[in-house]
């Protein structure tokens, strides 16, 4: 039965790392140029199609294609793109629109060998996911829209990770701020076949009780969104000293409900899932809310540094409204689960949202 479980959250997984495949015109505008293709791969001396459209127009206005590396790349005038080198480019799309100009561009990379399976993938934009084609390569999720971001997080869902194929270690960061019981909470482990970290921030009304685990907190309002950057470390090889951990990736620098990155492979041990640091930089509103979580930091054991630059492993730093952390031993730990409990979480979380949604807004909430 085990092994049915973990061969179907894979396969779950494997459709939840899909990456968007559309991406639209930042610029503000009243008209949206949106540029989608099969993939955000082309392999090399191949061809791929990309496509525009402007929305709000009758009459779709003629497209002008670039790339931002030709030496990589090269576009034709139907947006047919062909790879010349291996590496990333972006295309370059433009269009005048009732004498305004809208721009919007699209990342891609040129590969050796094209995966048909992950091009497939990618196309069918589901659950939020997309994939980043820096240097480092790791998969992430649409932390401005996602839809996780309605369901907000329980403990429970720890609680049931491992019956879906998923085992980490997870740190748990409660305060009250501006009356607001807040919870910050920190993963790292094992994704099905991925492996990762997290970071996110949740909240409720004040009210004493933050520490129930069938009580579910909020995704955090815009207002309270840190700045955020994370990185990941991994011990490629048994008994590297901390310092010689690889590095993975890092998340940009930027305002963060839920901050996360996972790339392909498997932790030697996931219980703990030591082997794995995750490193992080979140400066919060102001001074108080910074003050208030590294306070509970320090109650959890990580030890407080003189600097930022001295941060040790499960250590912290505090200056103004940024708290720099490090995190790879402290784990929280188990408790024994009630199933009564979890049981009428999860049936009252799914009446919840068939009520706020309906069927097929429930459906549109993973496929979208």
């Amino acid at each position: 039965m085990k092994g049915i479980l973990t061969r179907s959250a894979f396969i779950l997984f494997l459709i939840s790392i899909l990456s968007f495949g559309i991406i639209s015109s930042s610029a503000a505008s009243q008209y949206n140029l949106e540029l989608s293709s099969e993939s955000m791969n082309v392999g090399l001396k191949r061809y791929k199609q990309v496509e525009a459209h402007v929305n709000g127009v009758e009459l779709q206005p003629e497209i002008t294609w670039s790339t931002s590396d030709e030496a990589i790349a090269t576009i034709d005038s139907t947006g047919k793109v062909k790879g010349v080198a291996l590496g990333n480019f972006e295309v370059i799309a433009t269009a005048v629109v009732a004498g305004e100009t809208v721009t919007a561009k699209f990342p891609m990379k040129v590969v050796k060998n094209e995966n048909q399976l992950n091009s497939y993938l990618e196309f069918n934009h589901v659950l939020s996911f997309q994939y980043s084609y820096d240097d480092c390569g790791y998969y992430y999720a649409n932390d401005k829209k996602s839809w996780q971001k309605s369901l907000g997080f329980a403990q429970i869902y720890d609680y049931m990770a491992p019956y879906v194929g998923m085992e980490y270690d997870y740190e748990r960061v409660f305060f009250t701020y501006d009356n607001q019981d807040f919870m910050v909470q920190f993963w790292k482990g094992q994704y099905t076949a991925f492996f990762g970290g997290e970071i996110g921030i949740y909240h409720r009304d004040a009210d004493g009780l933050k520490r129930d685990d069938n009580i579910l907190y909020n995704a955090a309002d815009e207002k309270y969104w840190p700045t955020m950057s994370m990185s990941l470390y991994y011990q490629k090889n048994e008994g590297d000293a901390p310092e010689d951990y690889e590095f993975m990736f890092s998340r940009p620098t930027d305002k963060y409900w839920w901050c996360k990155g996972f790339v392909p492979g498997m932790v030697r041990d996931n219980d703990p899932a030591d082997e794995i640091r995750l490193e992080a930089v979140l400066t919060f509103r102001d001074e108080a809310m910074a003050t208030a979580f590294a306070t509970e930091l320090g109650n959890m054991g990580f030890i407080k540094a003189e600097s930022a630059d001295t941060v040790e492993i499960d250590g912290y730093y505090i200056e103004g409204a940024s708290v720099t952390v490090s995190w790879q031993n402290l784990i929280e730990p188990d408790v024994e689960k009630d199933w009564v409990n979890i049981g009428m979480f999860l049936i009252g979380m799914i009446f919840t949202v068939l009520a706020k949604y309906g069927f097929k807004g429930f459906f549109n909430l993973f496929f979208q």
